[in-house]
């Protein structure tokens, strides 16, 4: 691996991280770029074992682990050198060994993640696709108030509302299997600082385990405010019951 930033990047990707809870809008897409760059050339042998897009991955990295906008989670402490704020990397080698921390955690997880009771292997699509019949959606979502038509009709009054780069990511990434993950759909139509706008709208995401700081993206705020389901684990079957509604509405929205 080479060092992909310079003695000037590295210097000012330090200052950032020091001050990384507080910094605008501007100094965060800086930081983005920066930590983008610095693990261009990083390729850990997780990568392939966790079978993700490279881009996600390292958005997911850059979102909850460099700038924690998702908040501690029990993973944290076994993390101190990315926690802790004076320990800024001072190279991309640095930085490439707390990505690989990153992914080993999530390599973990992944396969705990596969396991079921009865100790059968079965893939998170499968799962996802075993979770729910037409009646288990109505009954899940009737605990809130809901009913599929109108989950839909939401998503789509949410997917208007949206910028252009903001539901161009959403239609093309959470609906379909777009070719080439965010980064592909931010190189096909040109969105500058995709990564922070698929952080701020909640695209890089684990759907299986968000955390209460989730409400904070926007479709976590939507689907707390608008649809009146809270960000908490006993409501996970609900929430993924929502992200299926707005998969499809996305995937109709991008074929229209």
């Amino acid at each position: 691996m080479q060092e992909a930033l310079d003695t000037r990047e590295c210097t000012t990707l330090i200052a950032l991280w020091r001050q990384r809870h507080s910094l605008t809008a501007k100094e965060i897409g800086t930081m983005y770029d920066l930590v983008g760059r610095a693990l261009q050339h990083c390729n850990p042998p997780e990568l392939q074992v966790l079978g993700e897009g490279r881009q996600e991955l390292i958005a997911q990295f850059i979102y909850c682990k460099v700038l924690r906008l998702q908040g501690r989670d029990h993973d944290a402490d076994r993390i101190e050198a990315v926690d802790d704020g004076h320990s800024a990397p001072s190279s991309s080698f640095a930085l490439c060994a707390y990505f690989r921390r990153y992914l080993i955690d999530c390599t973990r997880a992944s396969s705990f993640r596969r396991k079921v009771s009865i100790g059968d292997q079965i893939t998170e699509s499968q799962l996802e696709e075993k979770m729910e019949t037409q009646e288990d959606l109505d009954g899940t979502l009737a605990e809130y108030g809901l009913n599929p038509e109108g989950v839909a009709d939401a998503a789509t009054a949410f997917i208007a509302q949206l910028g252009v780069p903001e539901r161009i990511l959403l239609c093309e990434s959470f609906g379909m299997e777009a070719q080439g993950g965010l980064s592909g759909v931010a190189s096909r139509h040109a969105i500058s600082s995709y990564h922070y706008r698929a952080g701020r709208l909640g695209l890089v995401h684990k759907r299986q385990s968000l955390t209460s700081e989730y409400a904070k993206t926007l479709l976590g705020g939507w689907i707390e405010q608008t649809l009146g389901i809270p960000i908490h684990a006993e409501n996970m079957k609900a929430i993924l019951s929502v992200f299926k509604i707005l998969g499809a509405q996305a995937s109709y929205v991008q074929a229209t």
